[in-house]
């Protein structure tokens, strides 16, 4: 059976959703539902379901849309005129009619419902959202295309009103995939087009998008292309999308879908999405509609199942702005802030004006643009004319505190009912007035952004406006502020609002004087955030603001840092993932892995990683320690042990050994480690650096670096690591990175070795030999050498060093001429060299001895007393002063230093190698027979002796110097800290193991109980293989081994007695020679011109490999085809192999073989009898005649023009890059050589042999004995405590200077000089701009070009100008007051005496003025008392629900209101059934249920309430009473407990205010009153202490318990007094007077629920009562204080209507 394919209506919800789920219609579901083929025009993009995405199935699945599900006809006569025309997609079709269709009250046509919904009469029925709609399947969602603005695709969907913000924030976290923001800016302003000046636009698309970048911000809109939502979009576009920044810019338009233009191009009627949708923005646009803005990134489409009906979306942007509002920012576990919101304000209507309200009344900042126009520039006004007035009050614990009052002035509230009457008309006048005044209310949530040219509006404050409105928002909340800079990135702000010299130091001044713990603790956990996230500039501001770096870095802190675990998010692994994917993390897993570890990455991975990258030469302390290689890592970040060993954090096995207490004792410390005060790390700056550097960090390690110390030898490990992890990388661009950052901390060693040698030569030579203790006991030429550093090696300093050290004792001044003639002729030592050293150098080296030694031991008798840790003095490797006077020195002494010295010991070495070489050559020519001659023995002693010398370097202890091996047994950084550690408890008698063996070695003396970790005891192993693997390496090494095996080969080949294998022998010797002729060239590399050559030739060498790699590819085919063409079928055998390589290969050099190729016979024969035995030679075939010298021809062409001219080309190209590099060549293997002589025996081979015999009987000495011998390593050297602290303090002051130097230079550079001028010429244009608009309105008036500027706009003058006119205003002032003075005299004397009528009449104008002001102001408060204003707030009180919008002329009952569908709310603690609220719920019963459950217009004898109004019987309808009031927008009790009337009590407590000597003060001739006043904790706002009246109690109990428990809290501290004020107050409540009895209007109020009081004035009219003690805030209340009586203040609910009768009773000023 054929399936038919049914087309159907997008448009048609009931269609495509609805009738999906009815039995009746089943064939309409049969068709679409299980079409294969359905698709047409309207479904291009829809997917089908068996490839949906997981996005397709998650919208589907969990987000709704609402439609209508009652068809109720609208009135034709209800402005059905504007009404746009109905779009039917179905058009054409049967049945759907376009034009004159009946519209529902819903708004959409009737073709759009279902045809089997029932139906309502016309105007007759009421229609509700809640009742007569329902949710179902969206049908919108996707991505939308903007036809005609790019192929940019943008997400969208339709949802439902009452979707669970849980379920959007999943959708756009998830499901859109976007990420946490770290500020939220909410635009709200104008919905239709509106201009602004261009330079205000500007500057307003410019800040919005840098403060967008720069914080990772979202932006909310309206998301309609119109007004505020269309200039943000073309923000968007002109600044946004063409950034260079590679986050997005993401702004969410929240429009209302019914109010959408073309919304049927988003609409997919399977329900499945568009991908994309096609959407195109119309030239006219319809009234009620607007299109979509295309320059949003995201869309959510809000439906109530309405059509052209606003405001659907505002609560529901409400609720999803605060939804996001409570997620945290990604910047760490402690360091994190709820997402920050803001409001930006721009130009709007009275929309704007609620929004804005409700904004500050939710404690939301808002940023007000001013110039924008309307309700924008309302507000501006008003906040820049009213005054912040600073209120003393008293809190609960009796301490006077400051609270901002804002004062608005009659005339100022006069020009803002003028503005909004201008602005908005006189519709609501009043609630749009109290609007603005309560908006401001706090003004701290309030931020006016005014540009203007060269003052504060700069092109850089509109985003600094929007964030310094959140500080001020939170400005008492210093470390919250702090955090969010941290998540803004922005350290501008930080500066300029957060560490200022006043407030932070002060605030952190007074948290330590109450010794508050919390405050480094909130700092560390900032500054770990600022690692993690690489906030470089925050790091170095938080080190320069209170953050100790030893108490902060804790091993724990360290390992959250490697392992990135304050940054993992609970709900995802997303942060984790992202770590995995870095080269850090996966050496540092290897290593994990390797070493057993199954979670977590320790610190001994890292410092197995730090020793691989740098070289085994390099022990971190993180592989000694045993507090470090000992931790449970498991413990410490997860707090559970995985060792199953109940200790946290180290294990058990080296508590009582490493601190000599008992293990309980350990455990008790070790739980109580916020007391343990020593820090973990002795260089914290060292470790950060190396965690910094590991991640490739090069910004924050260049800042900890700064800060460290050993500035030299960080910028060398650094260089290293980075070099070593360049080559363990395949990312190519990771690799350059890694490269560019090595080069650059090599270029720093360099400079601040240089700036140091410069200053002081002898230190500086003294940096680079010093022991680096908390660098691996290495030396910076170590690390220079070891990481090949050769720029660095080049240095003067360094060359200098080599330059003494290859002297030795000998002096520079010496030429080369003299010390060869001193080796040929050793008696001219004496008159002809020169020595450097005293005449009693021993006795030198032995008082350097003893101050070393008297320092060590002074310092270990100190470490005694403490620990009482046995430790073995042993002498120091001293470094030989070489820079001593010279003065006469001994016989033997010079003999000794001359021999010893470096150089000689080189050049006797070369003559010996020489004679060597000569007898060697003299056996070979003459000598080499059957009989051994005495030659050839004295040859084979020689070679036994360079062999000898070959093993010794292996093997030698003075080169194992330069491992930490050797150091094991010296006083380095392990001791040190062992001591320092365990010193803290001076009762650790156990640290001795006395049954520790002799030969057991520690880190320090023999005796310790502190072992190397099995990996060290090992190390002489390892440290052997590696040393043998640094030899082999050595290309020179691999030629001295072949020579020796070759010459050993040749030996035996020699004395086996045959004659072929004498022959051979004679063969083997000769190339034996050869190669000991070749190791000759070693010697070259002293030489500066020889030495490069020799890299030259080592460099061509790898290139010729490579090139004959490609060479032999035409040799061999080239060879095998012209043989097998010219001896076709030869046999095979080697001599084969060899002929066919032959003809190929000497080819290249010339050698045709065309004697071969023409040969002929007689000359050859073709016999194989006759030319196998070798008789004559095989003819050659005559093809190969012609054919091999053809393809030979091509052979050379290819070989011998191209081939070997690559090969020149590709040496001339290493000879360049050499030779550029020359100089650092030869000074990098001048160092191998001179430390290669250093170590060598004075003797040269053969005679060495007798100084490795005597080191072989010192070597067995010192093992039996158990003693080690002292040598002195020229080339590292260790100093004492105090000589090493000052020699690291002084090149941390030049590295100081210098980059403070280097930072200036910079500042200088013709970068920033460029950016300076184009800041300045921007600025200039700005103001040329300005004057061109002050033209151009002066000459549109009508008035001559810049003859008078237009009242409007502001003249900015220079600021002495300004200076002298603001002086000359002051003395006019001045002046008009004494005039005035001196005319109200003379009026008092002669009465006779007339005032100017000027001055007459302009001050009667100003009374007047004023006068109308004040009775304006008056009314204002009368009509708002009266219009109900406080209970239509739009947002009701502590929670996010919007009432229904009340018209002021729609309040009353008797007003038809036929749209007013109230919101139904009752708060979760009313709905508890508290003691103070009814237990009967009548909003959720049904009408008939209510009757009868409670009396109402009478007392309630079951509740003991009285629910009699104070304004009579009012109505009850539908057993639910009626607020006599009128409409509030939202039914049920709210907050209030009562149905009805909810009675309470509000005292008026009053004095006359008086000044300090007691009279009363008098204001426009009547006297100024003052009233107890509470500063209420809900709404910030001050009110009468008053309360509710419990149930049963009276009206008068409840206005004194009211007063006394808020407003007097305690009484005085004097018992005495107590009783006498108690007495006075109650005779004062008794004479109180009734000044108010009726309906309250206050924000709690409801259609069925009301406040109800009764105001008692209680005047102390002489103050006696009141003054003997002060007002202390009760425990319901934030603070109490005494308020002048004023129109100006700013109350809660009516409170200020009540007051002012207070005041016109009182005939007080008000």
């Amino acid at each position: 059976m054929d399936k038919k394919v049914t087309k159907v209506s997008p448009a048609d919800p009931m269609d495509t959703i609805e009738n999906m789920e009815s039995p009746s219609h089943g064939k309409s579901l049969i068709s679409l539902h299980y079409n294969e083929e359905a698709v047409d025009a309207e479904n291009v993009g829809a997917a089908p379901v068996e490839t949906m995405t997981y996005q397709q199935r998650w919208i589907r699945d969990n987000i709704k849309m609402r439609v209508c599900t009652k068809f109720v006809e609208k009135p034709t006569n209800v402005n059905s005129d504007l009404l746009p025309p109905v779009r039917v997609p179905g058009k054409g079709l049967p049945g759907i009619q376009s034009e004159a269709e009946p519209i529902c009250r819903c708004g959409y046509p009737r073709s759009t419902h279902g045809q089997s919904l029932s139906s309502g009469t016309s105007g007759m029925e009421d229609w509700k959202v809640d009742t007569h709609t329902k949710a179902t399947r969206t049908n919108a969602f996707g991505t939308v295309e903007f036809l005609g603005f790019g192929e940019n695709e943008r997400n969208y969907v339709r949802v439902d009103v009452d979707t669970k913000m849980k379920d959007m924030m999943e959708l756009m976290m998830d499901v859109w995939g976007l990420e946490k923001p770290n500020l939220l800016i909410s635009v709200t302003g104008g919905a239709k087009n509106f201009t602004m000046k261009q330079k205000l636009k500007e500057e307003f698309r410019r800040g919005l998008m840098k403060v967008a970048r720069s914080t990772g911000a979202w932006i909310i809109t309206g998301g309609t292309n119109a007004g505020v939502m269309k200039h943000v979009g073309e923000a968007v576009r002109d600044y946004g999308l063409v950034s260079a920044s590679t986050n997005p810019i993401i702004v969410i338009g929240v429009a209302t879908w019914g109010c959408i233009q073309n919304k049927e191009d988003l609409t997919d009627s399977e329900c499945r999405g568009k991908w994309p949708a096609s959407y195109r923005l119309g030239k006219k646009q319809r009234p009620k509609e607007s299109f979509l803005d295309p320059n949003h990134t995201h869309f959510v489409l809000v439906d109530n199942g309405t059509q052209h009906q606003f405001g659907v979306e505002i609560p529901f942007r409400a609720w999803m702005e605060n939804s996001i509002a409570n997620m945290k920012t990604n910047t760490g576990k402690n360091a994190s802030v709820y997402v920050p919101v803001v409001l930006l304000v721009l130009e709007g209507g009275p929309g704007t004006l609620e929004t804005a309200h409700q904004a500050v009344a939710n404690n939301t900042p808002i940023v007000i643009v001013q110039g924008s126009g309307r309700a924008a520039d309302i507000l501006a006004y008003a906040y820049q004319n009213s005054i912040g007035e600073e209120i003393g009050a008293t809190d609960q614990e009796g301490k006077t505190k400051k609270i901002t009052q804002t004062i608005f002035d009659a005339s100022v509230e006069a020009e803002i009912r003028n503005q909004v009457e201008e602005n908005f008309g006189k519709k609501n006048l009043v609630r749009h007035c109290e609007m603005v005044k309560e908006t401001l209310k706090n003004r701290d949530l309030v931020t006016v952004f005014e540009f203007s040219i060269g003052g504060r509006g700069s092109s850089k404050d509109i985003d600094r406006a929007i964030l310094q409105a959140l500080l001020r928002a939170n400005k008492d909340q210093i470390f919250d502020q702090l955090k969010l800079a941290l998540a803004w990135n922005r350290i501008d702000i930080a500066k300029s609002e957060i560490f200022t010299d006043d407030r932070f130091i002060q605030y952190k001044e007074g948290v330590n004087r109450h010794r508050n713990k919390d405050v480094p603790s909130m700092l560390f956990e900032i500054m770990q955030s600022a690692l993690i996230l690489n906030r470089v500039t925050f790091v170095e501001l938080l080190m320069d603001n209170g953050v100790n770096l030893k108490d902060f870095l804790t091993k724990k802190r360290l390992l959250k840092l490697y392992n990135h675990r304050d940054l993992y998010d609970s709900s995802s692994n997303m942060m984790q993932e992202i770590n995995k994917n870095t080269q850090l993390y996966q050496l540092l897993d290897k290593i994990r892995r390797k070493n057993g570890n199954e979670k977590y990455i320790s610190l001994v991975d890292v410092g197995c990683l730090i020793q691989d990258l740098i070289g085994d030469f390099y022990t971190p302390w993180y592989l000694l320690d045993p507090k470090v290689r000992d931790l449970d890592v498991e413990y410490l970040l997860d707090g559970v042990s995985a060792k199953c060993m109940g200790m946290p954090g180290i294990k058990k096995g080296i508590l009582s050994m490493a601190t000599g207490q008992k293990q309980e004792t350990v455990e008790n410390e070790l739980l109580t480690s916020d007391e343990y005060q020593v820090p973990d790390f002795d260089n914290p700056f060292q470790e950060l650096f190396l965690w910094a550097v590991l991640l490739n960090r090069q910004e924050m390690a260049k800042i900890l670096w700064k800060g460290g110390k050993d500035a030299t030898a960080a910028a060398l490990v650094a260089s290293g690591m980075l070099n070593s992890l360049s080559r363990q990388t395949d990312d190519t661009e990771l690799a350059k990175k890694l490269k560019e950052n090595s080069q650059e901390f090599s270029n720093l060693a360099i400079a601040v070795l240089n700036e140091c040698y410069d200053v002081e030569e002898k230190k500086a030579q003294n940096l680079l030999i010093r022991e680096l203790e908390h660098w691996g006991a290495a030396t910076c030429v170590l690390l220079a050498v070891e990481s090949n550093n050769k720029k660095f090696i080049s240095q003067t300093a360094c060359q200098t060093l080599l330059n003494n050290v290859w002297m030795g004792h000998l002096s520079l001044d010496n030429q080369l001429l003299q010390l060869l003639l001193c080796v040929f002729i050793p008696p001219l030592i004496f008159p002809v060299i020169k020595f450097k050293g005293d005449s009693d150098q021993d006795g030198i080296e032995n008082l350097q001895e003893k101050g070393v030694l008297r320092d060590k031991k002074r310092k270990l008798e100190k470490q005694k007393t403490l620990s009482s840790i046995p430790v073995k003095e042993e002498k120091e490797d001293l470094q030989v002063d070489y820079e001593s006077k010279p003065s006469n020195l001994s016989f033997w002494k010079k003999l000794y230093y001359f021999y010893t010295a470096p150089v000689i010991i080189f050049a006797h070495n070369v003559l010996s190698y020489v004679i060597f070489l000569g007898l060697y050559s003299y056996i070979l020519l003459v000598k080499f027979n059957k009989d051994v001659s005495n030659e050839e023995i004295i040859l084979i002693i020689w070679v036994f002796s360079i062999f000898a010398e070959e093993v010794r370097q292996v093997t030698d202890r003075t080169f194992s110097n330069w491992t930490p091996c050797s150091l094991l047994s010296q006083y380095s950084i392990y001791e040190r800290i062992t001591i320092y550690r365990t010193s803290t408890n001076q009762n650790a008698s156990h640290i001795i193991n006395p049954s520790a063996s002799n030969n057991t070695q520690s880190f320090r003396g023999k005796n310790h109980s502190f072992h190397p970790p099995q990996k060290m005891q090992s190390s002489s192993t390892k440290n052997f293989n590696t040393k043998l693997h640094s030899y082999i390496t050595d290309p020179w090494n691999i030629v001295d081994v072949a020579t020796i095996f070759i010459f050993v080969m040749g030996i035996v080949l020699r004395f086996l007695r045959f004659d072929s294998t004498l022959e051979a022998a004679r063969c083997v010797m000769a190339l034996n020679l050869v190669i000991f002729f070749f190791r000759i060239l070693h010697i070259f590399s002293v030489h500066k011109q020889l030495g490069p050559k020799l890299v030259m030739i080592g460099r061509m060498l790898k290139d010729l490999l490579y090139f004959i790699i490609i060479l032999m590819v035409f040799v061999v085919s080239y060879s095998i085809a012209a043989y097998s063409v010219m001896y076709p079928n030869s046999e095979l055998s080697i001599v084969l192999v060899y002929n066919v390589m032959r003809l190929g290969y000497w080819n290249l050099y010339g050698e045709l073989f065309l004697e071969d190729i023409e040969r002929e016979e007689p000359d050859c024969s073709f016999d194989d009898s006759v030319y196998s035995n070798g008789s004559l030679p095989r003819c050659p075939s005559a093809v190969s005649r012609y054919a091999v010298p053809i393809l030979m021809g091509f052979y050379v062409l290819f070989c011998n023009i191209l081939l070997l001219n690559l090969l020149i080309a590709m040496f001339s190209y290493t000879f360049e890059i050499t030779q550029m590099d020359t100089d650092s060549i030869w000074k990098f293997m001048r160092f191998n050589t001179i430390r290669e002589y250093c170590d060598r025996t004075p003797l040269p081979a053969p005679f060495c042999l007798i100084s490795h015999f005597y080191l072989l009987l010192q070597q067995c000495s010192s093992k039996c004995c158990k003693q080690r011998s002292n040598q002195i390593n020229s080339l590292i050297k260790r100093f004492s405590s105090d000589k090493a602290r000052e020699l690291v303090q002084w090149e941390n002051m030049i590295a100081d200077a210098f980059m403070n130097r280097l930072e200036l230079e910079e500042k200088k550079n013709i970068e920033n000089r460029v950016i300076n001028t184009q800041e300045s010429i921007h600025e200039l244009f700005f103001k040329l701009d300005e004057l061109q608009d002050l033209q151009a309105t002066s000459g549109s008036s009508g008035q001559a070009p810049i003859s008078k500027a237009p009242v409007n706009q502001v003249v900015r003058m220079p600021p002495q100008m300004d200076k002298r006119l603001l002086a000359l205003e002051e003395q006019m002032q001045q002046s008009t007051v004494a005039l005035n003075w001196i005319m109200k005299i003379l009026q008092e004397q002669e009465k006779n005496t007339r005032v100017a009528p000027m001055l007459e009449d302009k001050r009667e104008n100003e009374k007047q003025k004023k006068e109308k002001d004040k009775a304006l102001v008056k009314n204002t408060v009368e009509e708002r008392k009266r219009l109900n204003y406080k209970a239509r707030l739009p947002c009701y009180p502590q929670s996010l629900i919007n009432r229904f919008p009340v018209p002021d002329h729609k309040v009353s009952w008797e007003i038809p209101f036929p749209e007013y569908d109230p919101v139904i709310y009752e708060a979760p603690e009313v709905k508890e059934h508290p003691y103070w609220a009814d237990t009967i719920d009548l909003i959720f019963m049904k009408p008939e249920e209510r009757i009868g459950k409670i009396k109402f217009n009478e007392y309630d004898d079951l509740n003991k309430v009285n629910r009699k109004s104070y304004v009579g019987t009012y109505q009850v309808q539908d057993g639910l009473p009626l607020n006599p009031t009128g409409r509030t927008g939202l039914i049920g009790r709210g907050l209030l407990g009562r149905y009805g009337p909810n009675h309470c009590g509000d005292p008026i407590v009053t004095r006359w205010k008086r000044d300090d000597i007691g009279n009363v003060v008098m204001k426009e001739g009547k006297k100024v009153l003052e009233f107890v006043a509470i500063f209420r904790k809900d709404n910030k706002l001050w009110s009468i202490p008053g309360g509710m009246c419990e149930p049963g109690q009276k009206v008068s109990q409840c206005l004194k318990a009211e007063f006394t428990e808020e407003a007097l809290g305690s009484l005085v501290e004097d018992s005495n007094m107590e009783e006498k004020i108690k007495s006075d107050l109650k005779i004062m409540m008794e004479e109180g007077e009734e000044i108010y009895k009726g309906i309250c209007d206050d924000p709690r109020n409801t259609d069925n629920s009301w406040l109800e009081t009764v105001v008692f004035n209680y005047h102390d009219d002489t103050g006696k009562v009141l003054h003997p003690f002060l007002l202390r805030a009760g425990e319901t209340v934030e603070a109490a204080s005494w308020l002048e009586v004023s129109s100006s203040l700013m109350l809660h609910s009516s409170h200020l209507y009540y007051v002012q009768l207070v005041a016109e009773k009182l005939n007080a000023f008000f």
